[in-house]
């Protein structure tokens, strides 16, 4: 058998309806059965039916059993499970193909990884979007795949090196993510402050906001969807990619509509990568939103750094 784990299992998850083409995951596997042998054993025919791709280009990351089972390979990318393999972690894709959950996947990744980055792949994975090299933008439109609350069940019985650390991340997952910047921003307000976020509450992702009759003529909807809100202290923020915000008649929308929603009394403010990567100018965004909640976040170089990294390494995805 062959066992797709990591990057290229997350990438395989972006396909819309996989899930329920895949029914249960397997319950049961003969001992080491799912372990593959050697690289030679990576037939084109094989991967062809499971729409994978084994190239020194684009490798596949495989799971293998032990050390001496790694394959030497350019095509290749080995990751040794000597443990017994948590129940439901194998989904059956093809004949000879098997894929790790999505849970496992987390599992897996997280001693390689920081805090930010398990938190990145399980707000994907509970987001309605899944990365994939293929894909025009970087990622497909997809139904997510897992809940915060499975992952953490899932993690719950963990046990051995990282175990703590992916319990602790998957505490700051987010459902409800439609893409990778989407994500990034979330993750870069809510994480803690120690790690570089900003520590703030848990905003709600597409917020559904209901505009006064008084308003619909001019915003063009009876309602509109905030892709990050803060009801309480009446805060959006939106991302506006370079892409699907650069026309004049988007611009002329997004001030009208934003212009609304501040006559409401709403504080909107929005975020494009350029910002997120010039540290003045999110230190002031940040400080902002903050200040809105009556909070203050810290000023000092070595927080500065902290959220400097912090940013680059969201940026980088899972």
């Amino acid at each position: 058998m062959i066992t797709v784990c990591d990057i290229s299992a997350l990438a395989r998850w972006s396909e819309s309806g996989l899930i329920d083409r895949l029914g249960q995951p397997l319950q049961s596997l003969p001992d080491r059965s799912w372990s593959l042998p050697s690289a030679s054993e990576v037939h084109p025919e094989a991967l062809a039916p499971a729409r994978l791709e084994a190239s020194p280009a684009r490798p596949l990351h495989v799971l293998v059993s032990a050390r001496e089972e790694r394959a030497r390979s350019e095509r290749i990318r080995c990751h040794v499970w000597s443990a017994p393999l948590p129940d439901g972690a194998l989904y059956q894709l093809t004949d000879e193909v098997l894929l790790a959950s999505p849970g496992f996947c987390l599992r897996q990744m997280t001693p390689g990884s920081s805090l930010a980055r398990i938190a990145s792949a399980g707000t994907e994975l509970c987001g309605s979007y899944g990365r994939s090299p293929g894909a025009p933008r970087g990622f497909y439109a997809r139904e997510a795949v897992a809940t915060p609350e499975g992952l953490v069940a899932e993690a719950a019985g963990a046990r051995g090196y990282g175990a703590r650390r992916l319990r602790e991340a998957l505490a700051h997952v987010v459902a409800g993510s439609r893409s990778p910047m989407e994500t990034v921003v979330v993750l870069l307000f809510t994480l803690p402050v120690e790690v570089g976020g900003c520590g703030l509450p848990r905003p709600e992702l597409n917020f559904r906001l209901e505009i006064p009759p008084s308003l619909q003529l001019a915003i063009g909807s009876p309602y509109v969807r905030a892709d990050l809100a803060w009801p309480e202290w009446l805060v959006i923020l939106e991302y506006d990619s370079y892409e699907f915000h650069g026309t004049p008649g988007q611009v002329d929308r997004d001030s009208v509509r934003n212009e609304g929603l501040r006559d409401l009394g709403w504080m909107v403010r929005s975020v494009t990568s350029g910002m997120l990567r010039n540290d003045r100018m999110l230190t002031e965004l940040a400080g902002r939103v903050a200040a809105r909640m009556g909070r203050t976040l810290p000023n000092d170089p070595h927080y500065l750094q902290l959220r400097h990294d912090l940013v680059r390494d969201l940026l980088r995805g899972p």
